[in-house]
Order: C-alpha cells, then structure tokens, then sequence
C-alpha cells in the first residue's frame, strides 16, 4: 500500500454524524498496489473504500 492524496468525487455510502468526509473533499488515504482503490479511515472512525476514476481521483503519489 501506498500513501496518496485524493480527491472524493461521489459518496455511496451513509456517513455517519461525525464524519467529515465530503465530495470535492482532499484526504490522504493508502491506495492498493494495482492503484485502482484508496482506503480511507475518517474522524468518526468510519472505513470508506474509493474506486479510482469513478469515486475518487488520485491527485498525486
């Protein structure tokens, strides 16, 4: 795994009262080895999984 920047373009999951995650939100998460998903823990403790190039973008490495 490795860390990266990226950017949320679509939520499809409920958050949860606490969270801060938003679409158009930048957040550091840990992208898989093929770099085709980003694993993210927010605040509120929730695990959110983004797919590259359809829930999120990689902004940089």
């Amino acid at each position: 795994m490795q860390a990266v920047r990226f950017r949320v373009l679509s939520i499809e999951d409920k958050r949860s009262t606490n969270s801060e995650i938003q679409v158009g939100g930048t957040y550091i998460g840990q992208a898989n080895d093929l770099r085709n998903r980003v694993y993210y823990t927010d605040e509120a403790g929730d695990d959110w999984i983004f797919y590259v190039d359809d829930t999120c973008e990689i902004l940089d490495l």
